[in-house]
Protein backbone atom coordinates (compact mmCIF):
# COMPACT_ATOMS: atom_id res chain seq x y z
CA UNK A 1 0.00 0.00 0.00
CA UNK A 2 2.96 2.56 1.64
CA UNK A 3 4.82 1.85 -2.28
CA UNK A 4 1.54 2.29 -4.42
CA UNK A 5 1.37 5.61 -2.55
CA UNK A 6 4.97 6.15 -3.13
CA UNK A 7 4.52 5.83 -6.84
CA UNK A 8 1.48 8.61 -6.75
CA UNK A 9 3.01 10.95 -5.36
CA UNK A 10 6.39 10.73 -6.92
CA UNK A 11 4.20 10.37 -10.54
CA UNK A 12 2.43 13.68 -9.24
CA UNK A 13 5.25 15.70 -8.06
CA UNK A 14 5.88 17.15 -11.37
CA UNK A 15 2.23 18.63 -11.70
CA UNK A 16 1.84 20.04 -7.76
CA UNK A 17 4.63 21.88 -8.05
CA UNK A 18 2.89 24.25 -10.70
CA UNK A 19 -0.29 23.54 -9.30
CA UNK A 20 0.26 24.80 -6.29
CA UNK A 21 1.82 27.48 -7.02
CA UNK A 22 -0.59 28.87 -9.51
CA UNK A 23 -3.15 28.45 -5.88
CA UNK A 24 -0.96 30.52 -3.97
CA UNK A 25 -0.74 33.22 -6.09
CA UNK A 26 -4.99 32.79 -7.21
CA UNK A 27 -4.99 32.99 -3.38
CA UNK A 28 -3.35 36.11 -3.11
CA UNK A 29 -4.87 37.62 -6.15
CA UNK A 30 -8.41 37.19 -4.28
CA UNK A 31 -7.76 38.27 -1.20
CA UNK A 32 -6.07 41.80 -2.52
CA UNK A 33 -9.49 41.81 -4.69
CA UNK A 34 -11.49 40.73 -1.58
CA UNK A 35 -9.65 43.78 0.12
CA UNK A 36 -9.84 46.67 -2.82
CA UNK A 37 -13.64 45.46 -3.11
CA UNK A 38 -13.99 46.43 0.87
CA UNK A 39 -12.38 49.51 0.56
CA UNK A 40 -14.04 50.83 -2.43
CA UNK A 41 -17.47 49.59 -0.63
CA UNK A 42 -16.50 51.60 2.86
CA UNK A 43 -15.24 55.13 0.80
CA UNK A 44 -18.47 54.65 -0.96
CA UNK A 45 -20.98 54.02 1.92
CA UNK A 46 -19.18 56.77 4.07
CA UNK A 47 -19.66 59.27 1.49
CA UNK A 48 -23.41 58.12 1.36
CA UNK A 49 -23.53 58.88 5.51
CA UNK A 50 -21.69 62.61 5.04
CA UNK A 51 -24.55 63.57 3.01
CA UNK A 52 -27.35 63.25 6.13
CA UNK A 53 -27.81 66.86 6.83
CA UNK A 54 -29.28 65.89 10.24
CA UNK A 55 -26.10 67.91 12.25
CA UNK A 56 -26.29 71.15 10.81
CA UNK A 57 -29.84 71.30 10.98
CA UNK A 58 -31.93 73.76 13.81
CA UNK A 59 -33.94 71.28 14.86
CA UNK A 60 -31.55 68.37 15.88
CA UNK A 61 -32.00 68.19 19.59
CA UNK A 62 -28.57 65.84 19.62
CA UNK A 63 -30.30 63.91 22.10
CA UNK A 64 -30.65 59.85 22.16
CA UNK A 65 -34.65 60.03 23.10
CA UNK A 66 -35.55 62.40 20.47
CA UNK A 67 -32.86 63.33 17.22
CA UNK A 68 -35.71 65.44 15.83
CA UNK A 69 -39.03 66.55 17.17
CA UNK A 70 -40.13 66.96 12.93
CA UNK A 71 -39.33 64.12 11.80
CA UNK A 72 -38.08 61.53 14.31
CA UNK A 73 -38.22 58.12 12.48
CA UNK A 74 -35.96 59.25 9.24
CA UNK A 75 -33.66 61.52 11.39
CA UNK A 76 -29.71 60.37 11.32
CA UNK A 77 -31.10 57.86 8.60
CA UNK A 78 -30.36 57.92 4.55
CA UNK A 79 -33.85 58.99 4.18
CA UNK A 80 -33.06 62.07 5.50
CA UNK A 81 -30.51 63.38 2.84
CA UNK A 82 -33.65 65.46 0.91
CA UNK A 83 -35.67 66.39 3.75
CA UNK A 84 -38.10 69.20 3.48
CA UNK A 85 -38.05 70.27 6.63
CA UNK A 86 -34.41 71.01 6.87
CA UNK A 87 -33.59 74.50 8.10
CA UNK A 88 -29.94 75.70 8.33
CA UNK A 89 -28.69 76.53 11.67
CA UNK A 90 -28.33 80.24 12.28
CA UNK A 91 -26.80 82.37 14.61
CA UNK A 92 -27.19 83.54 18.24
CA UNK A 93 -25.55 86.45 17.40
CA UNK A 94 -28.15 87.46 14.47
Amino acid sequence: MLKLLYTLIQLLQPILVPLCFMAAWGFLMMLGWSLWSTIRDTTNRAQEMHQIPCSNCQFFTNDHRLKCPVNPLTANTEQAINCPDYRSITSVYQ
